[in-house]
């Protein structure tokens, strides 16, 4: 007698009250509510970015280096790129001061910040403050201030830490392959008919009254229960490299995470030094405004008692409508670097930022004898693009291993308990237990050698990216050095020329004064004193500036590293 399949149901029991119970239960546990979402605090990007990173970065003693660290140290080696002989530079000889030169103390060098007042500057609009412009509310800050809050509140610290989790769980998600994976079902199936009972094992005739007396009625409805496992033992590789892979490209995105917090540092600092020297600039301004007002009204005096004539006082005019275009444009460039801030900070921009220094110093974070070979060694040991970008060629190493391990054979080991029974029945056990081993060459295996030689040139780009990496920080350091030994000459240079350009002014004045000088004179110096307090103001910030740009590319750069200094002694001091 055939047999006639009438209903297959492969659903969650509805039946009654305590199978939907059961059915439920099992749903919460294959998709588990989702969780509150937690505050977010950036503090533990900070954290997270402060433990040192377990990167080990080739060193030249070591016997043994990869083959992109050789070729790093070849790149730096003494070689002719031409025809003619790499000569050593020629000694520099010893420096004599001028007699009669000023020479003032630069390393302490500072320009007075003292905020114009509001009669000083000029108002662009009735309605707005000429200081803060379009700003309602005001707030003085400090470097160290502003150091703290880009680190809790910049926006690129905040993706990057997002990154940084992510790349957490992915590389959880591949550890957790390790373990069997669990299986369970219920199925209730309609049937009507019979089986002969010689498939179970019954006798067998070959009369028809025997051969129905012989046949098993089916129940109209069985119910199959089941619950297993199954454990990859063996797929090539696949998992474990894989969870190096991901390992390895955690320890990169956290790398990254540093790497970014370093660059946020270097941004806050540039920023808040930048709104410190706009700052000075307005009080420049603001003074060679009133300067410049003074000596018109001392023209227009004298011309009216007859010592000047009217082209002195058209050039005292002239020099004002200068000098009042510069504060103008001086006023809106110092509202911007505040915006620029408080971009950084991710504060609000209706909030005017002012520098809380009362001065503008140099600042050396970097002793000054400390030379440049020690530098790039601590850059070498502290860099985390470094250590970023061995970390992803590590993890494109171990992809090729993932990209091979399809031509290997898989191995699983499965078991599996049934429960068979009819309808409102009790169910009787039937145990599997399986052992396989499968060997699968999808496309003959060529789909997946040709997956591997991607892999082994995605790996030699990944060496390549490494070996660039180590250039552009050799690169960074011998720039940022010697941006910062220019910058220092300048803050000495600079240092002179305001006390001559002061000296000038002065005797122009009163060369004026006894009629033995022209207004002429007096506008120049005028200029040149203007001139040389902005080229100082600049000087300092650009030496600032320097320095915090050679300890990011070092990798030392901290906020105690910007405000205290950072922690490097010169060898052999």
């Amino acid at each position: 007698m055939s047999i006639s399949l009438l209903a297959s149901i492969n659903t969650r029991l509805r039946i009654n009250k305590i199978r939907w119970l059961i059915g439920a239960a099992f749903m919460a546990a294959a998709s588990p509510a989702p969780a509150a979402v937690e505050s977010y605090d950036q503090s533990k990007a900070v954290t997270e970015a402060t433990d040192r990173i377990k990167t080990h970065i080739p060193v030249k003693s070591e016997k043994k280096t990869p083959r992109y660290f050789q070729e790093v140290q070849r790149s730096q080696s003494l070689q002719p790129i031409g025809l003619l002989p790499v000569t050593p530079v020629e000694p520099i000889p010893p420096v004599q001061a001028l007699s009669g030169q000023i020479k003032p103390d630069d390393e302490q060098a500072f320009v007075p910040l003292n905020r114009p007042t509001l009669k000083a500057l000029i108002t662009v609009q009735e309605s707005l403050n000429p200081f803060a412009m379009d700003a309602a509310y005001s707030e003085r800050i400090s470097l160290t201030e502003t150091l703290n809050r880009a680190l809790s509140h910049n926006l690129a610290i905040e993706s990057d830490f997002a990154g940084y989790r992510s790349q957490k769980y992915a590389y959880l998600a591949a550890t957790s392959k390790f373990l069997p994976d669990l299986t369970s079902g219920y199925n209730l199936i309609g049937l009507h008919g019979s089986l002969p009972g010689s498939i179970l094992g019954g006798a067998s005739s070959n009369s028809s009254s025997t051969a129905s007396s012989t046949n098993i009625k089916l129940p109209s409805h069985l119910q199959l229960l089941q619950a297993g496992f199954n454990h990859h033992l063996y797929q090539g590789g696949k998992i474990l490299f894989a969870s190096l892979e991901q390992k390895h490209r955690l320890r990169a995105s956290r790398a990254e995470l540093k790497a970014s917090i370093n660059d946020v540092l270097l941004e806050s600092a540039k920023r808040y030094y930048n709104l410190v020297l706009n700052e000075a600039l307005l009080e420049i301004r603001s003074r060679a405004v009133e300067i410049s007002a003074e000596q018109l009204r001392l023209n227009v005096v004298q011309e009216k008692a007859g010592t000047a004539t009217g082209l002195d006082v058209l050039q005292s005019q002239a020099q004002l409508a200068s000098d009042e275009q510069n504060l103008v444009d001086q006023q809106s460039t110092r509202r911007q670097s505040a915006i620029q801030l408080a971009a950084t900070l991710n504060s609000s921009f209706d909030q005017d930022l002012t520098a809380a220094d009362n001065n503008l110093r140099k600042k050396r974070l970097i002793p000054r004898h400390v030379s440049l070979n020690q530098l790039l060694n601590v850059a070498i040991d502290n860099r985390p693009e470094l250590k970023r970008y061995e970390e992803l060629r590590l993890a494109a190493k171990r992809a090729i291993v993932v990209a091979a391990a399809p031509l290997h054979p898989q191995v699983d080991l499965g078991g599996t308990v049934y429960g068979v029974g009819a309808a409102h029945s009790p169910t009787s056990s039937i145990y599997l237990l399986n052992f396989s081993v499968n060997w699968t060459l999808g496309s003959l295996g060529t789909t997946d050698l040709a997956n591997i030689q991607q892999a082994r040139w995605q790996a030699r780009q990944a060496s390549v990216q490494a070996k660039q990496s180590f250039q552009d920080v050799f690169v960074q350091v011998r720039t940022a050095y010697d941006q910062s030994l220019a910058a220092d000459k300048r803050i000495e240079s600079a240092s002179t020329q305001i006390l001559a350009a002061e000296e000038e002014l002065r005797i122009a004045q009163k060369r004026m004064q006894n009629g033995l000088g022209l207004n002429l004179d007096v506008l120049n110096a005028q200029r040149d004193r203007t001139q040389a307090s902005i080229n100082k103001a600049q000087a300092i910030v650009d030496f600032n500036i320097a320095q915090a740009q050679l300890c990011h590319d070092i990798g030392v750069i901290s906020t105690t590293a910007l405000t205290e200094g950072a922690p490097i002694q010169p060898q052999g001091g």
